[in-house]
């Protein structure tokens, strides 16, 4: 998983590097995560809202397509009989926009995130419990769409189902509904 991080680096990089002709954003990003567990192991799961925040940079590769890698930090997980299950990721979304001049676009890609915590919450007394057989790491796809004003300001609704499970031997997975701000600059180069 690792490796797969630093080859998303490697390969943002890449694209800042073939990008100089247009002018480049780079902004802020925080929303609402609406995660729920699906799978034959998901059990009476039920949807848990959290937070995401973090770093944006959008690369135009053209007046009507740009390469937008970020890093965010990201509370997904779900809500078990008489339990809440968090699982904290560093995430790094990889995703190409389809953009129209009115500042509205489409988005889809890939990301990959790394599993800093995941705890479960006994929600009458609110005692936190380490869940040892978790996956590292996830895998997902993006789809989404948004709005971003001339002035940097920007909206946005992502879909992200995952492709790896939550848990070592289970057939469980998360799946993330996003709804966002941003604020993006332009450099002066």
């Amino acid at each position: 998983m690792k490796q797969m991080i630093i080859i998303a680096l490697i390969s943002s990089i890449a694209f800042a590097a073939t990008a100089q002709s247009t002018k480049l954003q780079y902004g802020l990003k925080a929303g609402m995560n609406v995660a729920a567990l699906s799978g034959k192991n998901s059990g009476e799961a039920y949807n848990l809202n959290a937070w995401y925040a973090g770093a944006q940079l959008t690369l135009p590769l053209s007046k009507v397509f740009a390469f937008q890698p970020e890093l965010l930090y990201s509370r997904e997980g779900f809500r078990g009989t008489g339990m809440k299950y968090n699982f904290d990721f560093a995430r790094m979304p990889l995703t190409f926009q389809l953009r129209h001049e009115s500042g509205v676009y489409a988005e889809f890609g890939a990301q990959f995130g790394v599993k800093l915590r995941s705890t479960a919450n006994d929600i009458d007394d609110d005692q936190k419990i380490e869940i040892p057989d978790m996956e590292s790491y996830n895998a997902g796809l993006i789809m989404g769409m948004g709005y971003r004003h001339t002035s940097g300001i920007g909206i946005n609704i992502r879909f992200a189902p995952s492709l790896t499970g939550v848990g070592k031997g289970l057939d469980a997975k998360l799946t993330t509904l996003s709804f966002g701000i941003s604020y993006s600059l332009e450099s002066n180069k």
